[in-house]
Order: C-alpha cells, then sequence, then structure tokens
C-alpha cells in the first residue's frame, strides 16, 4: 500500500461544536497504479469533390501492430466504411494542430480568470469545484500574464503562463490529476498529446496535490 493525498472542500465541527468550513486535505492508503497513457489519434476533415472526407495520418508499416490496430478500430467505431490508400493518392492536406483556446493576453488575477473558468469547471462537483477554485486561486496570486484552457486531448488542464519567469503550470481542475510545470518549452509542447509529454517526462516538475501543493507550486513559480 501507499499513501496518497486529495484536496476536499467540506465542513467539520471542533469540539465544542462549532461547525468550520474550508479546503482539507485528506491522506489515504491504496494500491500502488501504473497508469498506462491511452492511444491518441487525429482525424482531419478534408473537403473533396465528392464532399467531406476524414484523413489520418500517413501509415508506417514498420510501426507496431498493435498501432494500426487501434487506429482502424477508431475508424470502424466511426463510421460504416474506408479505405486505405496511397499516400500519394490522398488528397494534400496541410494540418495545424490547435490544442488550447489562448484567451486575450494580460494579467489574470483570480477573479477574471474564474469570469472563464466558472463554466470550464461546471461539470465538477461543488466539494471538487471548490477546491479546484482554491487552487487557481494560488496560482492566479502570482500574477500569469496569459492564460489558455484544453480542446481534445488536453480538454482538462489549464495552462497558466508566467512569460517572464519562463514559467508554464498546467493546472488540472479534475480529481487525482497533478499539477505539471514547463519551463521554455510552452510553444513545443501546445503541439504535443499529452501522452506524449507523459511518456518523454518532458515537464521540469510533477507537482501531487497534497498539503504541500500550495507551497511547492509557488517555489516552482518562483524558482530561477
Amino acid at each position: 500500500m501507499i499513501s496518497k493525498s486529495r484536496l476536499i472542500n467540506t465542513s467539520w465541527k471542533d469540539w465544542h461544536g462549532h461547525t468550520h468550513h474550508g479546503t482539507q486535505t485528506r491522506s489515504y492508503e491504496t494500491y500502488p497504479r501504473e497508469h498506462t497513457a491511452p492511444p491518441g489519434e487525429f482525424l482531419t476533415a478534408v473537403e473533396t469533390d465528392g464532399g467531406i472526407a476524414m484523413a489520418t495520418r500517413i501509415i508506417d508499416r514498420t510501426e507496431p501492430e498493435e498501432s494500426i490496430a487501434n487506429l482502424l478500430n477508431l475508424y470502424l467505431e466511426c463510421f460504416p466504411h474506408f479505405e486505405i490508400v496511397d499516400p500519394n493518392l490522398a488528397v494534400p492536406v496541410r494540418v495545424e494542430k490547435v490544442n488550447w483556446r489562448i484567451l486575450p493576453p494580460g494579467k489574470f488575477p483570480f477573479d477574471r480568470a474564474m469570469q472563464v473558468l466558472d463554466d470550464y469547471l461546471g461539470h465538477l462537483t461543488e466539494s471538487d469545484r471548490a477546491a479546484a477554485r482554491q487552487r487557481i486561486r494560488t496560482i492566479t496570486r502570482h500574477e500569469p500574464d496569459f492564460m489558455a484552457v484544453g480542446l481534445g486531448g488536453f480538454s482538462e488542464y489549464i495552462v497558466f503562463g508566467f512569460t517572464r519567469k519562463n514559467r508554464y503550470v498546467f493546472e488540472s481542475p479534475e480529481t487525482g490529476n497533478a499539477t505539471y510545470i514547463f519551463r521554455n518549452e510552452w510553444e513545443e509542447v501546445s503541439q504535443l498529446t499529452k501522452r506524449q509529454i507523459l511518456q518523454e517526462q518532458l515537464q521540469e516538475a510533477r507537482i501531487i496535490h497534497t498539503s504541500r501543493w500550495a507551497i511547492e507550486v509557488s517555489e516552482a513559480i518562483q524558482r530561477k
């Protein structure tokens, strides 16, 4: 068994019977788990003379068989049939992957950040939403100068950019996810999938949501 922690918003009574409300860190014992990142694929809509067609990446016959099988099975789940064609015969297409919606530049104090993020956090439970707001408040105290919300495979992440300090904080409101800190790789990282980032360990730091989370995040942002 290993010890893990999570932040929750809750209420409790003291020895005198008075009720208090706030965010607590709950620690618990659990069996260790090895997280296997799911495979990710991009499908591209291509306009042709016959209408809209969906195209995949170019398949390399030297890649692992399970990777090709996953791509073909994905197509069978989405469409009744498909064709495999020579890349030279396919419609040429320029693919631009956009994993983030960059919000208008400027400082993002807590109130401004939450104007955007309240709807983004709407799917969380009341307790998880309160804990997420507290973590966002901690990060925005350091005055990020840009913010982005994730799309596609990054839909559960928010990016807080501190360009003067070369720090980029990837924070997830979802319970159980860690906070990731990057340095100068923002432009490159934004073009990668979450799976690539985690597998190649491109982050400078990975900070678990424990009682020391706020201290460790603040230190990582301010570190020279």
